[in-house]
């Protein structure tokens, strides 16, 4: 199983680190977006991996909160790393809020529906931006290259396909929000509140 203690053990594989760094480093490197995990539990995954003598652990810098913990993988680590890599692998899950909110861009006013448009080009071009940065930070293996390059092939395809087709679903879009529903107070009389004062005078006994 892919998680956050795989995700510290690649982490560690090419370099010692602190627990800063390999936060920064899964947040920002080649692992982003790859797999699931919240970077909240990162250094709770990094004690257990000590407990477990797949990482070590060493203070630099003096102690408490002055010093700093730095990580390293130690054989056992690397030797389970690749174990687990080389067992099945589970069937991939794509998550996406935008597009689970475009299945319902019909219902949503027009100019939401530009704005979300908007915010994911966006987003999306600065994935691109910080993968060509990666990849032209430093020469990798095979296997950094071959997914860098399949990140950016997949974020440029969605990239063109959102610039070419958003003007039909922004089209299929509410023209504005559609209007609150009229509140009465316990008591009003809404055919009397809509007719003329004169009319509604003749109804009064």
């Amino acid at each position: 199983m892919i998680d956050v203690r795989m995700l510290c053990l690649a982490a560690l594989m090419g370099h010692e680190a602190s627990g800063y760094d390999i936060k920064k480093e899964l947040e920002k490197g080649g692992s982003t977006g790859l797999v699931d995990a919240s970077f909240g539990s990162i250094y709770p995954a990094l004690a257990r991996l000590a407990e477990d003598g797949l990482i070590t652990a060493r203070t630099e810098g003096g102690r408490g909160r002055t010093g700093k913990t730095i990580y390293a993988i130690t054989a056992e680590g690397r030797a389970h790393f690749l174990k687990t890599l080389s067992g099945p692998i589970p069937e991939e899950k794509y998550r996406s809020p935008f597009l689970f909110a475009m299945l319902f861009a019909d219902e949503l006013p027009r100019e939401r529906v530009r704005v979300m448009i908007d915010q994911q080009i966006a987003q999306w071009e600065e994935k691109i931006a910080a993968v060509e940065a990666s990849r032209a930070a430093g020469p990798g293996g095979a296997g950094a290259s071959f997914v860098f390059g399949f990140g950016e092939a997949t974020l440029r395809a969605g990239l063109e396909f959102l610039k070419r087709h958003r003007r039909a679903v922004e089209m299929g879009a509410r023209d504005a929000a559609p209007p609150a529903p009229t509140q009465y107070r316990a008591g009003d009389r809404p055919d009397a509140m809509t007719e003329p004062a004169a009319a509604a005078a003749l109804r009064t006994p």
